[in-house]
C-alpha cells in the first residue's frame, strides 16, 4: 500500500510510520513538501527487493540460475567443493 504525507505529518509520527512499516514489508510512504513528492520511506525489506531488480548483471544470473534449474543442469555442492 502506498501512502502519501506531508513532511509535517512526518515529523510528528515518524516513530509510529516505522514501526508499521516494519509490520507491512511491502509498504511504501511517498512524503511531500509544498504539495510535490520528495522523499520515499519503504522498509529494509523493500529496499533490498529494489535493489536486487535494479541489478541487471544480478537478474540476469538469477534468471540462467531458474533456467538452469528446470533443464536439471544442477552440479552438488560437494563436487564443487572437493
Amino acid at each position: 500500500m502506498i501512502k502519501i504525507v506531508g513532511v509535517s505529518y512526518v515529523r510528528a509520527h515518524l516513530p509510529q510510520m516505522v514501526a508499521a512499516l516494519g509490520k507491512k514489508k511491502r509498504d511504501r510512504v511517498i512524503i511531500t513538501r509544498n504539495g510535490a513528492a520528495s522523499a520515499v520511506l519503504v522498509s529494509p525489506e523493500e529496499l533490498e527487493t529494489l535493489e536486487v531488480l535494479a541489478d541487471k548483471k544480478l537478474m540476469l544470473s538469477l534468471l540462467k540460475a531458474e533456467e538452469d534449474e528446470r533443464a536439471e543442469r544442477l552440479v552438488e555442492h560437494e563436487d564443487i567443493f572437493k
